[in-house]
């Protein structure tokens, strides 16, 4: 499907497909309908549990304690996460290496697959819990009410509940279609003028697609309003984008750790180093966070040192004589210059 049709539908909020030989209108659903499949589906919920069902949370102990699952799986994910976010920006800074930038997306695609399978593993038997069966209950509710036939009479009439459930979840739009949508030149002309109204409904009755659509669109406004905005070719390779998005809000982190800092230190900025007392260990990994690059590389020398055993006189730690010799080496060319 390319852009106008998808775009339209967006516009609209209604979903069609064809089943048994019938056109099926599944039509946003009216904020009313919203509030009463909650209440339906939270008596579900709350009747899955009286009957023995477990929670997500009392699933996930059970997986832990029965040796299905573990906290190495767990942080396994952090990491392969964290992974993936590096490679990201790897990818973006090497977006003018063909061949570099292709081995980085086939890594990637492995990483996404490794974590994918992984939280499939994790969530196995999450499709029996509290929530699962609520979340259900209240999507049944809302289609049951929202799908329609051409006449105007509900689908269900003609079409069974499961069937429509699952031609509305196939032809669900996925991130890439709607990142597609929200950069596209015929979109951005139609959101430059959202103040007039773009959707046919009230903002409570907007559907999960306008809303991701909207969330979308004011991520690409902050892309082309940015002084430092990527080129044309950055922002249409959704991976490469990603990856500059990751560099700028590391910039800004970095940012607000330097403007932190200078709160804390006062009028002991110039100072090469600065003790800040804490009260607890947060207060401590949130003063420990204020360190630059450099900084955090000075900590783990200095921990690497002391591990060593002996006692150090200031001038005899590794990055202090590191810098040392630095500015010696400064000071001999800048003579040499003279």
């Amino acid at each position: 499907m390319d852009g106008k049709p998808l775009i339209n539908r967006l516009l609209s909020g209604i979903v069609i497909f064809k089943l048994k030989g019938e056109y099926v209108y599944v039509r946003p659903a009216r904020a009313e309908d919203k509030a009463f499949a909650d209440v339906y589906a939270q008596e579900v919920y709350e009747d899955a549990l009286l009957d023995g069902i477990l929670r997500n949370k009392d699933l996930e102990e059970l997986l832990i304690d029965e040796g299905w699952w573990s906290k190495e799986q767990e942080e396994e994910i952090e990491t392969l996460s964290k992974n993936l976010e590096q490679m990201k920006l790897d990818y973006c800074n090497h977006f003018s290496k063909q061949d570099t930038k292709d081995y980085i997306k086939k890594s990637i695609d492995r990483l996404r697959e490794k974590i994918s399978k992984l939280y499939d593993e994790k969530h196995t038997f999450f499709g029996m819990s509290c929530e699962y069966l609520r979340d259900f209950a209240k999507s049944t509710m809302l289609l049951e009410k929202c799908a329609f036939l051409v006449d105007g009479s509900l689908a269900i009439e003609k079409i069974g509940i499961m069937r429509i459930i699952g031609s509305f979840m196939a032809n669900n739009l996925n991130e890439e279609q709607l990142r597609g949508v929200a950069k596209s030149y015929d979109w951005r002309n139609l959101w430059a003028s959202k103040e007039l109204g773009l959707f046919d409904c009230k903002t409570s009755e907007l559907t999960q697609e306008q809303a991701s659509l909207i969330s979308w669109s004011r991520f690409y406004d902050g892309v082309y309003e940015s002084m430092d905005r990527p080129n044309e070719k950055i922002i249409e390779d959704d991976l490469a984008l990603d990856g500059w998005a990751i560099s700028e809000s590391r910039k800004r982190d970095e940012e607000e750790k330097k403007r932190s800092g200078e709160k804390l230190a006062g009028g002991a900025q110039d100072a090469g180093e600065i003790f800040i007392p804490v009260g607890n260990q947060k207060e401590q990994d949130d003063v420990l966070a204020l360190n630059d690059t450099y900084g955090k590389s000075v900590l783990k020398s200095k921990a690497k040192q002391f591990e060593e055993g002996g006692v150090f006189n200031e001038n005899e730690l590794k990055h202090v004589k590191k810098d040392i010799q630095m500015e010696s080496l400064r000071q001999v060319k800048e003579s040499r210059r003279r």
